[in-house]
């Protein structure tokens, strides 16, 4: 368990972080149009060998109604052009609307455009900055002069990366981070999901991702309830201790089971969200638990960290937390959205405090519950955004960016970027070296709700 001095940290940066409050404000903005970058956007142009976003699922440049066309400009804007559907003295207004959803709902930006023009020079949607991994997503609309309308289809592109992983194959770690889904989540024997049949898909999926630290969330499932005299999160390490191909492997759980008793007067909390690392590969060299309370949770949001090294010590230690926010709708309800919000500014000052207190690269995985379409919008990843987190999804090599990190239990899956599960690093070496979205689109492959996620991170040289 913590320190004493370490929960006198964060409670002195949750008094200083939760006084900053939190906006609830949806900006639904007319914007004038700006000025044209001209040659250097042209320039910009050619040197960008993915310029819309194609390996995230979006069209190519020149492709659908309208012809639209994204790149970035040399000053890290965008620069939209498009075919005019017809003389200029038909229409009544054309538009430019920007997003960071690509529903084009949530922080919109409208600029009113010049009936004449046929490009124009816009900001990064709401949040997409070079740190965030986020796209940026773009529709030109045309109004006839009877109010009818042709518009393009949306279209995005990824914000700039300015942080390269310039680390040493020797200073990299590879993490994981996995929703496994409670095994009480369906229990017909004869669906699909039945953990019956998705349970050993859940250790191939562990295993052939190759990382050898992961965090888990709702592996929460009780023993002697249909699956067994174990309880989930013990069955899944038995698993991989039994089918992981390298004898020598040693997988355990960061915490036993005493660290997750709650408090007097609280709930067990997200007891499923747990650590597991591979002992012949990294040395454990701490570990605790944190707490996430809010009142209008039913449940606490439960933060276990430990504090590892690599067996050989030629490589920094890192601290690995495994994260779940309250669940609740992510997509409209304004009180579910407030306490996602409380509990990130939260989650932001316990890991604030253990980079504090070990100095290492601290790296924040899990499910937020959150997205780019979340109404008003994605607050717990901007928090974590303004407080100085990398996301490993700002990387120049993404596998898997055309899907969503959940399948919402529909195959073949729907190829649209939306993350609802992250990695994240807070530390002094900034990047990521790689980024992976270990998706499948077969039903018989069923290992959860959620796609494991996979980032190799850069750490500071010993």
């Amino acid at each position: 368990m913590p320190s004493p001095s370490l929960t006198r940290q964060v409670a002195s940066l949750l008094s200083a972080t939760l006084v900053t409050g939190l906006s609830l404000l949806l900006g639904v903005t007319l914007l004038a149009a700006p000025a044209s970058a001209g040659d250097a956007s042209e320039r910009a142009q050619r040197r960008d060998t993915n310029p819309t976003g194609t390996a995230s699922g979006s069209q190519v440049n020149g492709a659908g109604n309208l012809k639209l066309r994204l790149a970035q400009t040399a000053n890290g804007r965008i620069k939209v052009s498009w075919r005019r559907p017809g003389p200029a003295s038909r229409f009544r207004k054309v538009v430019v609307q920007v997003s960071p959803g690509r529903k084009m709902v949530t922080k919109l930006q409208s600029y009113k455009v010049n009936r004449r023009k046929q490009s124009l020079i816009v900001s990064h949607a709401f949040g997409a900055t070079p740190a965030s991994g986020r796209y940026t997503f773009v529709k030109v609309i045309y109004v006839r002069r009877d109010r009818s309308r042709s518009q393009s289809p949306a279209k995005w592109i990824q914000a700039p990366i300015t942080s390269e992983c310039r680390a040493a194959a020797k200073d990299q770690a590879t993490v994981a981070s996995f929703n496994v889904r409670t095994w009480t989540g369906d229990t017909k024997p004869s669906s699909p999901t039945y953990w019956g049949r998705r349970g050993p898909n859940v250790i191939t999926e562990i295993l052939r991702n190759g990382a050898h630290a992961i965090a888990i969330q709702e592996a929460s499932g009780k023993a002697g309830i249909g699956f067994g005299p174990k309880t989930q999160q013990r069955w899944i390490l038995d698993e991989l201790n039994d089918k992981d191909p390298d004898t020598t492997s040693r997988w355990v759980d960061a915490l036993p089971d005493s660290a997750y008793k709650p408090p007097a007067g609280r709930t067990p909390g997200h007891i499923g969200t747990r650590v597991f690392y591979d002992a012949s590969k990294y040395t454990e060299l701490d570990a605790g638990m944190d707490r996430v309370q809010d009142s209008v949770a039913k449940m606490d949001s439960l933060v276990p960290w430990v504090r590892l090294q690599s067996v050989s010590g030629t490589q920094a230690p890192f601290v690995l937390t495994s994260n779940h926010l309250a669940v609740g709708n992510p997509a409209g309800n304004l009180r579910d959205w407030q306490l996602r919000g409380r509990q990130t500014q939260q989650t932001i000052a316990h890991l604030r405090a253990l980079r504090s207190k070990f100095g290492d690269t601290v790296i924040l995985a899990g499910d937020l519950n959150s997205t780019a379409n979340t109404i008003p919008y994605d607050n717990a990843h901007y928090l974590l955004m303004r407080a100085g987190f990398y996301d490993a999804y700002a990387s120049r090599r993404i596998s898997g960016a055309a899907y969503p990190t959940t399948t919402q239990g529909v195959f073949p899956v729907p190829r649209t970027p939306l993350r609802r599960d992250y990695i994240l690093t807070l530390g002094a070496v900034k990047g990521s070296c790689g980024y992976v979205n270990q998706t499948y689109n077969r039903a018989a492959q069923i290992a959860s709700d959620h796609f494991l996620q996979r980032a190799t991170l850069p750490l500071p040289a010993l």
